[in-house]
C-alpha cells in the first residue's frame, strides 16, 4: 500500500498527449503532401502506443498501491508486454481487475463510435508496422485523439481515481 503517498500519473500522461497534437500540428502545417502524410501516420503510431502506455502506467500505478512487491514486481513485467491492446483484448484486461470496471468500459466503447474509433486506431497502426498504409487525416486523428483520450480517462478513473 501506498500509505497515503499520491503520484500523480496523469501529468506523464499529458504530457505525451501535448506531444502528439504537435506532431498533427506539424503535420498540418505541411504544404508537402507526402511529408504531412508521414507526419500523420507518426502520429497514428503515437497515438496508439500512447493508449498502451497509459495502460501500462495505470496498472503499475494501481498495483503500486494496491500489493506486495513481489506481486508488484511480477506484474509490473507482464503489463510491459501489452500490445495491440484492441477494445476486446482491453476489456479483457480491464475485467481481470473488476467486473464492474470492465462493465463500464464495455458501456462507454459501445457508445458512439468509440469501439469502431478505438479498433481503427489500434487497427491503422498495426498495418503501419507491419508494412502497410493508412490514410490518416487531420479529421481521423481528431476522432482517435478524442476517444483515445477518453479511454484513458476513463480508465485512470477506474484504475487511479483522484482523492477528492
Amino acid at each position: 500500500m501506498s500509505g497515503g503517498r499520491y503520484v500523480d500519473h496523469r501529468a506523464e500522461v499529458l504530457k505525451r498527449l501535448v506531444e502528439i497534437d504537435e506532431v498533427v500540428r506539424r503535420a498540418n502545417d505541411q504544404s508537402d503532401l507526402i511529408d504531412q502524410a508521414y507526419l500523420m501516420q507518426l502520429a497514428v503510431i503515437k497515438l496508439s502506443g500512447h493508449v498502451e502506455y497509459c495502460v501500462g502506467r495505470m496498472i503499475a500505478g494501481y498495483l503500486e498501491e494496491h500489493s506486495s512487491h513481489r506481486v508488484l514486481a511480477f506484474s509490473k513485467r507482464q503489463a510491459e508486454r501489452i500490445t495491440n491492446l484492441n477494445p476486446a483484448k482491453l476489456e479483457q484486461l480491464v475485467g481481470g481487475f473488476d467486473p464492474d470496471w470492465q462493465r463500464a468500459l464495455t458501456d462507454f466503447l459501445n457508445t458512439d463510435e468509440n469501439r469502431q474509433s478505438l479498433g481503427n486506431l489500434i487497427g491503422a497502426r498495426h498495418k503501419l508496422a507491419h508494412g502497410g498504409a493508412t490514410r490518416a487525416t487531420a479529421p481521423i486523428l481528431a476522432e482517435y485523439r478524442k476517444v483515445a483520450n477518453a479511454t484513458v480517462n476513463l480508465l485512470f478513473d477506474l484504475f487511479l481515481p483522484v482523492n477528492s
